[in-house]
């Protein structure tokens, strides 16, 4: 079963999820295809660099999981905590 790294100061504003929550499911369907639209037509990943920031939270990330005291969540687990917290309903392994 997989588990999943979650650091919840780290995801996006509570006010961006609380707002696609709102959304019909048609909505969130064009929200999606909007996004992927985005993404794609960003620049290529190879161009892509990671913030001094972003490197150190993912070293500080992976040093937690070698070591044994990273907090490890099941997909079921999240998807309780996203739908109890924000109203959103989501699958994973």
């Amino acid at each position: 079963m997989p588990v999943y790294l979650v650091n919840t100061t780290k995801i996006m504003s509570t006010s961006i999820l609380e707002e696609v929550s709102k959304l019909t499911r048609l909505e969130k369907i064009e929200l999606a295809r909007y996004l992927f639209k985005e993404i794609a037509n960003e620049e290529a990943e190879d161009d892509f660099e990671l913030s001094d920031e972003q490197k150190a939270d993912l070293d500080q990330a992976w040093a937690e999981i070698e070591n044994g005291t990273a907090e490890l969540y099941t997909g079921e687990q999240i998807s309780k905590e996203l739908k109890e917290k924000y109203g959103i309903n989501v699958s994973l392994p």
